[in-house]
């Protein structure tokens, strides 16, 4: 934050081409001098990025932060106070992933590409620093001094509530970025989905009200026989206190497959099958936990699973009309392909 960075240009540079995917931070530095403080003790700093998040830092004080809730560009402005003389303009710029699909997504600019950035002062006198010698940094200090915990091979996901934003790594592998401070809108979820039809950004939303994402797989190849090391970068604040570690064995196991597809159900930790809870091949209706029978079924649903199923600590069969006695036309079906939905107890 005192304006020294590892190189130097008189523009503001497009972030992905500086940080090659080494970090997802770029420090933005700069000095400007100031005469009168009358007109600069109480300005605005505007600052206009293709990043996802910015913090802002005057003289090596943080004044503020700001994200994009749905990417793309948007305008970060704050108050802030100069002083007479040299000030350090320091700006944090991060992003959350890279486009990877659409029309030209690898000419979709990110940071502070252009900007501009201004500052405002009394009489909306405006000093443009776009252009002034800006230094650069990749990366962040606090990335290679990390929150550390250790546990045993046992665990397979980790339990970030209560952190705020940043990334995970277990055994030196980066499990993700997490964000769980910023919860979802409450509305817009349904029981019911059905990607049939025209797309639309809100079908089949899920998870209304909650983190985009809590739990965090842990995959057993990057664990050690003893001790496992987990490291966070926490960017805007959390309680690494309630952070958690369990294994998941499914109690209840569950599958939905079209006709001519492989049913596949698997318990874990040795268990076996031990109840068929649902089985229905026709249109049936809802999801894992809330299946429910359609408009029409085979009657030798339940016992064609529990046959091929029952005792088991795996099975899989392909599914066919056949398989389940069925000899009318499938065509009661609305889109004419029948499936098989089943729920399982281990």
């Amino acid at each position: 934050m005192q304006g020294k960075g590892s190189f130097k240009a008189n523009q503001l540079l497009e972030q992905k081409e500086l940080t090659f995917d080494v970090s997802d931070y770029l420090w933005y530095m700069t000095s400007v001098d100031i005469n009168d403080t009358s007109i600069w003790s109480n300005a605005t700093l505007h600052v206009n990025t293709m990043g996802h998040t910015i913090r802002a830092y005057v003289n090596g004080r943080h004044v503020g932060y700001k994200f994009s809730q749905w990417g793309g560009n948007f305008t970060y402005e704050k108050q802030v106070s100069l002083k007479e003389g040299p000030n350090i303009i320091t700006l944090l710029s991060a992003t959350v992933g890279l486009a990877n699909y659409g029309a030209n997504f690898d000419k979709i600019k990110t940071g502070i590409a252009g900007g501009p950035v201004q500052l405002i002062g009394k009489n909306n006198v405006t000093i443009d620093l776009s252009t002034n010698l800006w230094s650069y940094k990749v990366g962040l200090n606090g990335e290679k001094r990390q929150v550390q915990s250790s546990f045993r091979r046992d665990p397979v996901v980790v339990d970030l509530q209560g952190m705020g934003k940043g990334q995970a790594w277990v055994n030196g592998l980066s499990i993700g970025r997490y964000w769980t401070s910023w919860i979802s809108d409450t509305n817009g979820c349904s029981d019911t989905c059905d990607y049939r039809g025209k797309y639309t950004t809100d079908k089949c939303n899920t998870n209304c009200g909650s983190p985009s994402q809590r739990w965090y797989h842990v995959p057993r190849s990057f664990l050690n026989n003893d001790k496992n090391t987990l490291v966070l970068f926490e960017e805007i604040g959390g309680n690494p206190k309630n952070i958690s570690f369990q294994t998941v064995t499914a109690e209840t196991i569950c599958a939905q497959v079209e006709e001519g597809a492989l049913l596949e159900l698997s318990c874990q930790g040795g268990k076996t099958i031990t109840q068929i809870q649902f089985a229905s091949f026709g249109n049936p209706e809802g999801k894992c936990g809330s299946f429910k029978k359609g408009t029409w079924e085979a009657t030798d649903g339940q016992s064609t699973v529990e046959a091929a199923c029952i005792g088991k600590s795996s099975c899989g069969f392909t599914v066919t009309k056949e398989a389940f006695g069925v000899t009318f036309s499938l065509m009661k079906v609305d889109d004419g392909v029948a499936r098989l939905a089943v729920q399982a107890t281990c």
